[in-house]
This record gives structure tokens, C-alpha cells and sequence, in this order.
């Protein structure tokens, strides 16, 4: 009897271990969102891109401004003429301000930059969004394994009563020893069973670890049992997401910078114009022979005309033109993979949900047949076998239960993650469908 009762008691003991943290507070999705997004490495990654990409556009920027310079220069001079030798200390200073006046290349370089900085905007977005959808992802794999675990549990107690039965009945003479073997072997089934899901349970626990940096706790548990249907229709969710989808917006934005890029290097070819301020106070001319003391005042215009650089500004401007063409493909091809994932991913969360209702009528039937198949076992006219199978189809109708519920969940979060509607407000909402236990 001792034995029988370890039998049973270990394996439960050792799956609970496995499913549950070893230390940590409970945690709700929400708690878990907050840690993640404020101390996510990949999203502080993604901001300091934005900084650097701002910083850049500065860098261009600052060509079109005046630039001011100080040279300051002495020297230690022996002149000689045919008059005889004088050695003196020589002394420059110059002073230079020149403002850009035609400067299209610096221009189209400073627009390309600000482009860039706003695809650095948008990439940070998305991967803001993507790391949600991971998150929330990730959460609903480890309460799908936890469901998966309780409906194991209940359905191995059951089987380990089953099986005492029949060993106490075999005893008797009451019950045939192939059914105790199949009872048997169904329980360990169950068993190995066990050790697998415990195993995901817990590879979804080190996944919410690393995006939030933190145990995660006992996890609130799934309390909703009705769920909406898919809200809008399918040309909402592809209309939404070819207007706000932060990847387009990315790609659209790196198309601007290309086009910009394509315009600098074509502006290579026209003429610059700088004006030019200076003054210049020394007492030795340009090749250091001795003056009195002088100084000059410049106002200058000053006029850069290309005329040939070995090719550089035309093999520049196909280079700046096929990238732009480069980038125009990704933007088509980013806009028809967006279409394409929300029109199925509408697809598939129209069916989950669809399958909820499904399994729902299945799990209560598949109860019904379990009871009357364990009556007539009872009444001779039903074999273990029959009713073991029926168990199995039970479970498995629980499984797909649980299973439609978390898809419907994630095919909703993907439909807002690829509108780039994924914000807080909606971590929040699925937050409140969740109870902890």
C-alpha cells in the first residue's frame, strides 16, 4: 500500500517542482511588461541607435552652418638681400568665416540623414512591438504548459486509482491481468508525458527570464473561459497595417534617405558657392620676408566648379541609384509580406476561434462518453481497453482546448503587433483576462 501511494506521490511532487519557480513573487503579464520594456538591452540597444542616427543628422546639418576658424603662427626668421641680413620674429594670425552660400550635396547629405534618423525611429518601434508580441507570447507557452501539466495530474490520479483497482481485483480473480497491463502502461504513459510538458514548462520560464531580466514568478493563470469574436473585418487589419506598421514606416523612411543619397551624389556635379570672411594681421608676406606690421580685411566670394575627378561623382551616382532602387524593391516586398501575414494570421484567428467553441462541445461529449464507458465497465459489457482509449481522447480534447484559447490569444496579438497597434493599453486588456490562482 506504501508503495503504491509513493508511486503516485513522487512523480506529482517532482512535476509540480518543475512548474513552479524556485523563488520569486507572483507576477501578472503586466509586472512582467513593465521589467522588460525598462530594462530590455535590446530596446536601450535600438534607442541608442536613434541617438546616433540623430547625432549624424547634426554632423550634416553642421555643413550648412558658418564655419569659423583661428590659425595663429610665429616663426623665428634670418632674412638676407644684397643689403645685408636682418633675423626677426615673424607673426600670423588669420582669421576665416565661410558660410555655404550653394551647397546642394551638403543639403541632400542633410535631408538623407534625417531620413535615416526617422528609420532608426521606426526600427526602435518595431522592436518595441516585437519584443511585446515575444513576451506575451512567451507567457501564454508557459501557462499552456502549466494547463497542459493540471489536466496530466488530474488524468494520472485518475489512472492510478484505475490501476489499484485492478490490482486489488486481479487479486480476486475479478478482472483479467491484460487489463491491469494496459492500465499500467497508459499510466506511464502519462509519466513520460509529464516530464515533457514539465520541460517546456520550464524552457518558457528561461525565455520570460531573459527578456525581463527577472524571476517570473508564479504566473497568473488564464480565468477567461468565453472569448470575443475577431474584431473588424480583414481589409481593417491589412488597411492598418499599410498605413502604421512600424517595419513599412522603417522601409519608407530608408527609401526617402536613398532617394535623398541619390540626389547628393548627383548634385556633385553643380557648382558650389561659399562666401568667405577673413582677416589676416602679420608682419611677413606669404613667403616670409619681413613687412611693418599689417593687417587685412576679406570679403570674398568663392565659386567650386567640377569639372573632372576621375569618374568619382558618376560612378558615386550609380552606385546612390542602385541602391535606391534596392530600397524601393524592399519596400514592395516588406508591404506584400505585411498583406500576406495579416490576411492569414486574420485567417487563422477566425478559425481559433471557431475552434473554441469546437472543442468546448467536444471536451463536455467526450466527458459524457468517459462516464458511460466507465459504467459499463462497471457492468461487464465495456472493456478496460475502451475505456482507456476514451481517456485518452478526453485528455486530448482538453489539450485542444486549452490549446484554441492560447492560439485565438496570439493570432489577436500578432494581428495588432503587425498594425502597430501593440501598446500598453493592450497588455493591460489581455492583463485582465488573467487571475492569479
Amino acid at each position: 500500500m506504501h508503495k503504491r501511494i509513493l508511486h503516485i506521490v513522487v512523480p506529482v511532487f517532482f512535476c509540480v517542482f518543475m512548474i513552479l519557480p524556485l523563488r520569486g513573487e507572483a507576477t501578472d503579464l503586466l509586472d512582467l511588461y513593465q521589467t522588460t520594456m525598462s530594462d530590455s538591452p535590446t530596446l536601450k540597444m535600438r534607442e541608442l541607435g536613434v541617438d546616433r542616427a540623430r547625432a549624424d543628422a547634426g554632423v550634416n546639418r553642421s555643413r550648412l552652418y558658418p564655419q569659423v576658424s583661428l590659425q595663429a603662427s610665429t616663426s623665428r626668421n634670418d632674412y638676407q638681400d644684397v643689403a645685408g641680413s636682418l633675423a626677426y620674429n615673424g607673426q600670423r594670425i588669420t582669421l576665416s568665416a565661410r558660410q555655404a552660400l550653394i551647397d546642394l550635396p551638403s543639403k541632400y547629405r542633410h535631408d538623407s540623414a534625417l531620413h535615416t534618423s526617422r528609420q532608426a525611429e521606426s526600427e526602435a518601434d518595431l522592436a518595441r512591438v516585437q519584443l511585446t508580441a515575444q513576451l506575451v507570447d512567451t507567457y501564454l507557452e508557459a501557462l499552456e504548459a502549466d494547463d497542459e501539466m493540471t489536466q496530466l495530474l488530474v488524468e494520472k490520479e485518475a489512472a492510478a486509482n484505475q490501476v489499484a483497482r485492478l490490482k486489488a481485483m486481479t487479486a480476486r480473480q475479478m478482472a483479467k491481468i491484460t487489463d491491469l497491463t494496459e492500465a499500467v502502461a497508459y499510466l506511464q504513459q502519462l509519466e513520460t508525458r509529464q516530464i515533457d510538458v514539465a520541460n517546456k514548462s520550464a524552457a518558457a520560464r528561461v525565455k520570460l527570464r531573459e527578456l525581463s531580466g527577472r524571476d517570473p514568478g508564479t504566473l497568473a493563470r488564464l480565468a477567461r473561459t468565453t472569448f470575443p469574436d475577431v474584431p473588424h473585418d480583414e481589409d481593417f487589419w491589412v488597411r492598418s497595417a499599410l498605413d502604421s506598421n512600424p517595419d513599412l514606416s522603417a522601409r519608407s523612411a530608408a527609401l526617402l534617405a536613398s532617394r535623398s543619397g541619390a540626389d547628393s551624389a548627383r548634385a556633385e556635379h553643380v557648382p558650389q558657392l561659399s562666401l568667405l570672411l577673413q582677416r589676416i594681421q602679420s608682419n611677413q608676406d606669404i613667403d616670409n620676408s619681413p613687412r611693418r606690421d599689417f593687417s587685412v580685411n576679406v570679403i570674398a566670394l568663392e565659386l567650386r566648379i567640377p569639372i573632372y575627378e576621375g569618374g568619382r561623382v558618376t560612378a558615386n551616382t550609380s552606385s546612390a541609384q542602385a541602391q535606391l532602387s534596392i530600397a524601393e524593391q524592399q519596400l514592395e516586398a516588406s508591404r506584400r509580406s505585411v498583406e500576406r501575414d495579416m490576411r492569414m494570421t486574420y485567417a487563422s484567428a477566425t478559425a481559433n476561434r471557431a475552434r473554441i467553441d469546437s472543442t468546448d462541445n467536444q471536451v463536455l461529449a467526450m466527458e459524457q462518453s468517459v462516464a458511460a464507458q466507465e459504467r459499463g465497465y462497471e457492468l461487464g459489457v465495456i472493456t478496460v481497453i475502451s475505456v482507456l482509449d476514451t481517456r485518452r481522447r478526453l485528455l486530448r480534447a482538453r489539450v485542444d482546448q486549452a490549446k484554441a484559447r492560447y492560439d485565438f490569444l496570439r493570432d489577436l496579438i500578432i494581428l495588432r503587433m503587425r498594425a502597430g497597434k501593440l501598446q500598453r493599453a493592450d497588455v493591460e486588456e489581455f492583463n485582465q483576462w488573467l487571475a492569479m490562482r
